[in-house]
């Protein structure tokens, strides 16, 4: 596999540069079609050949492809990255690149696929260097979740010894992180290091790349999204961050495609509306179940969708921009026995679609609603008549589409 983290130029895919090895699959497009066959995408524009002939659509009009004959196996790693653009990456190796010229300092990351990134240092929200003699610092997680505003945090473990340090992070070089710690000019050998969690105002964001975005998943685990570059016998995606992941197509699970067409209900922030199950209000989830990452429906793992306990509303604010609701509703398959539910769509305030009880095991229903330019849409999960004992209600895949 080959490292890209090029200049923007030098990401650009030459037209006809594309091999037999390029997947064949299910392409779903905004427009509802499901088509089959080779794919293969070039400068924004994919090829779907099939026994029927090649279909071209722009990679906006697509909502995702789904390859033939794939086997997920997620690889377990130790080390991890997390991105100011709000993406984790798993990582199997990493090491330092120093600043070059006016290259800035970078981390070096082999992903469990085996493809390689560099990320710029200023782009690093955190990293966790873990392993067997780098077991993870007590505080880590905490401080991920709340890092001080402009201050670095350095985290060391040897043996039982554990060293949290306060510095500013100032640089990288090959074998060594540079920091100040209290005005002094320090650096640490960096196969010790056990995690960095960096300063809030240490560094920046990158800025997002407009839509069309894809979601790129990978058999080995990995989760990217960006920009996608090209489909062949490679698949490029090009992240926030500028480097772009290169992988054989082979390693490719799925690609979903968000663009102004399509948008997810996880994108959208709800008015909530609920009321209380055994005097406890549970949390409503986005594109994971209570029960676990994902959804599980009838034995099928959706990655995306809305999961809530009853009695939960969520009302979205469409502004009459979109002409269809699509979701498959029910019961996560790893919910309680007793589970009975009733599930609702709203649309303008009237009732659009109620479902029958829907039980623990029973058949995932697929909705496909119209919403005529809707100012609103809500969905609902409501008691049934065991009231709530494991009533894991899914809305998987839940997206609103401009026709």
């Amino acid at each position: 596999m080959r490292r890209s983290c090029l200049p923007l130029a030098s990401c650009l895919v030459l037209a006809g540069v594309m091999s037999a090895q390029a997947p064949s699959g299910v392409v779903r497009t905004v427009d509802g079609r499901v088509l089959q066959g080779r794919f293969t995408v070039v400068d924004g524009i994919a090829t779907i050949a099939g026994d029927g002939g090649e279909t071209r659509l722009d990679v906006a009009d697509l909502q995702g492809f789904d390859p033939a004959g794939i086997t997920r196996l997620p690889v377990a790693v130790d080390s991890a990255v997390w991105l100011r653009s709000g993406q984790r990456l798993p990582v199997r190796t990493m090491s330092c690149r120093p600043k070059t010229g006016s290259t800035p300092p970078a981390l070096v990351v082999e992903l469990p696929s085996g493809a390689s990134l560099e990320l710029p240092l200023a782009m690093l929200r955190a990293l966790r260097h873990g392993g067997a003699e780098r077991p993870e610092p007590a505080l880590f997680l905490h401080d991920l979740e709340a890092p001080p505003a402009n201050d670095d945090l350095l985290y060391v473990v040897k043996g039982d010894q554990q060293q949290r340090s306060s510095v500013t992070i100032s640089g990288l070089q090959p074998e060594h992180v540079e920091f100040v710690l209290r005005g002094r000019a320090l650096d640490f050998e960096f196969t010790g290091v056990a995690g960095i969690v960096f300063g809030k105002n240490t560094g920046f964001p990158p800025d997002r790349q407009e839509k069309p975005r894809t979601r790129v998943e990978l058999t080995s685990g990995e989760v990217v999204e960006g920009r996608l570059l090209a489909v062949g016998d490679t698949v490029r995606c090009r992240l926030d961050e500028g480097c772009v992941l290169e992988v054989p197509s082979a390693r490719l699970a799925s690609l979903q495609v968000a663009s102004d067409r399509l948008v997810w209900l996880g994108q959208l922030t709800p008015q909530v509306q609920q009321t209380a199950a055994f005097d406890r209000v549970w949390p409503w989830t986005v594109d994971r179940s209570i029960a676990g990452p994902g959804f599980q429906l009838g034995g099928k793992t959706f990655l995306r969708g809305i999961g809530m306990l009853p009695r939960t509303r969520l009302s979205y604010d469409l502004g009459g921009r979109y002409d269809l609701f699509e979701a498959t509703v029910g019961i996560d398959d790893r919910g309680g026995p007793e589970a009975h539910t009733i599930l609702r769509v709203l649309v303008d305030g009237a009732v659009a679609y109620e479902s029958a009880p829907k039980t623990l095991g029973g058949a995932p229903e697929v909705l496909r609603i119209e919403l005529k330019k809707a100012k609103t849409l809500a969905i609902e999960a409501d008691f049934g008549k065991n009231y709530d004992l494991g009533d894991y209600c899914v809305f998987a895949d839940a997206r609103v589409v401009q026709q």
